[in-house]
Parts: structure tokens; sequence; C-alpha cells
């Protein structure tokens, strides 16, 4: 019985993943005017230059940049793939260096993901985040403290990355569900197949897109009985034939509007900006980070 549940499960996980890059709709909030991005407005003035004189003060210090973003909702997205899309729109982080993290807090969607950069992943582990998000975040968002939790969050990012550690409770720490890390996995593998999907887009012909959906048949086959691979394979060298068929047409089209796809796993970064803030360096996500609601 488990056999035939955990091949479901892997069937399910390869479709969904394959079908990730087509299902969210990133909608950009605007351009960064500082460290601290109030969009859903709820800091008070006092606070907001409170956060942000703390954080500049990191990044003359350290060099990392480290920025917070409120958004009324996530526009129907994933808090994960908003995230990551945002990140990457701004380069938060230095160029070549990467050392970027981003704490956004979706109001609406009580939705909030800590996502970091790759130069920062080795001392802000997605373990770490995750202690971050629920005993110092999720605590003061219940009661209503925005600004307390998001101030908590900044002290341990900024300790943590300075290599200080993480001084959370470690009796609430240790309280964790393994439900919490299905949502991070699954992020995991449409982020991983979001970057197949660029290289596809840019392939002249839209057979690799079938060559991949066969390996992936022939991997389920060998972990399965031949029947099972046998179909999968069938369904996914069709699934991926449409899907390199798809993404290369809307990559040519986009290309020749001017415009960035909105699955692109990419990005330059947003260098310039108005109100006298000059912008972020160019870094990149590494992917990893924390989920969390409250």
């Amino acid at each position: 019985m488990f056999k035939k549940i955990s091949h479901s499960v892997v069937f399910a996980a390869c479709i969904l993943a394959l079908s990730a890059p087509l299902s969210f709709a990133y909608v950009s909030p605007g351009n960064p005017t500082g460290f601290v991005n109030d969009f859903a407005g709820v800091l008070s003035g006092e606070q907001k230059n409170t956060l942000e004189q703390t954080l500049e003060q990191n990044k003359t210090e350290t060099g990392n940049e480290i920025v917070v973003v409120t958004v009324e909702n996530l526009g129907g997205d994933t808090v994960e793939n908003f995230a990551e899309k945002l990140f990457q729109e701004w380069g938060i982080g230095e160029e070549g260096k990467d050392n970027g993290a981003l704490l956004l807090v979706a109001l609406e969607d009580r939705a909030m993901r800590i996502e970091v950069g790759y130069g920062l992943e080795g001392a802000l582990t997605d373990s770490i985040a995750g202690k971050i998000i629920r005993n110092d975040i999720t605590p003061q968002f219940r009661d209503g403290n925005y600004y307390e939790g998001i101030r908590l969050a900044v002290d341990q990012m900024i300790a943590v990355t300075k290599g200080e550690g993480y001084a959370g409770s470690s009796a609430l720490s240790e309280n964790v569900d393994i439900g919490e890390w299905i949502p991070q996995a699954f992020f995991f593998i449409f982020f991983f197949f979001q970057w197949v999907g660029s290289i596809l887009a840019r392939s002249k012909s839209w057979w690799l897109g079938g060559v991949i959906g066969a390996c992936i048949g022939v991997g389920i086959w060998v972990f399965t009985t031949p029947m099972i691979g046998l179909v999968s394979g069938a369904l996914l060298t069709l699934f991926g034939l449409l899907l390199d068929f798809i993404v290369s047409r809307e990559y040519t089209n986009s290309k020749a509007g001017g415009r960035t796809p909105r699955w692109w796993a990419g990005g330059s970064g947003f260098r310039g900006g108005g109100g006298g803030f000059g912008g972020f360096g160019g870094g990149r996500s590494g992917g990893g980070g924390a989920s969390g609601r409250w």
C-alpha cells in the first residue's frame, strides 16, 4: 500500500513541478525606496526610520543587504514565488557576493518568507530562517505587533549573518511540524523546473522538453514498475514537448516586445531608483529560506 502511494506522490510531484512555471503570476509591488519598503502601511514613520537606520548601518559594517518588504497581498501568487521574483527583480545583495536577504510579509494572506541570497545561505540557513519565523515573528504578528515582529527578525538576521549565531528560544525551535517542510520541498522542485524552463525557452527547437520528460519517465520506471514507468514516460514526454513549445513561444514573443517572461529564472536587478535611494547591488537569491503563516 505504501509503495503504491509513494508512486502516486512521485508522479503527482513531477506533474505539479512541470506545471509550476506556468501557474504563478508575479506582479511587482514597485521600485525599492530603501531597505524598508512598507507597501502595506503597517509601520509608523518613526518605526520605519528606526529599521532603516539599523539596516543601513548593517550594510555599512558588513556589506550585507537585508531588506524588509510588506505588501497588502500576493495577488494569488505563492509567498515563495513572490519572494524569489522580487529578490531577483531588485537584485538584493552585491553582485558576485549575493550577500542579500529579504523578509517579505503579505498582510491579507497572513504569509511571510525569509528569502536568502547564495552568499548568506551558509550563515542564514533554512533551519535558522524557520526558527526566526516561528519563534520571533509569528507570536508577535498573532498579537498584532507587526513592528515588534519585524524588529526581532531584523535583529536576528543581522546577528546570524555576522556569525553571532541564533539567539532565540531553543525550546520553541524544537517544535517543528514535518508538514511545514512540504511547501519548501515543492518550492525547491518548482525553482529547479523554472530554471529548466528558462533553458528550454532559449533552445531553437522544442524537442528537448520531450527528452527531459522521457528521462523522468525512465527514472519513475526504475523505482516503480514497467507499466507505471511506460505510462508516466509517455505522458511526461508529451507534457515536456508541450511545455517546451509554450515557453519557447512565450520567450520569443516577450523578447520581441522588449519584456522579460514572468516565469524567467534570472534578472539583472534593480540598480536605479527615485527618492534618493540608489538601489541594490545586483545580487541573486539562492532559493533558500523559510516560509510561515500567522
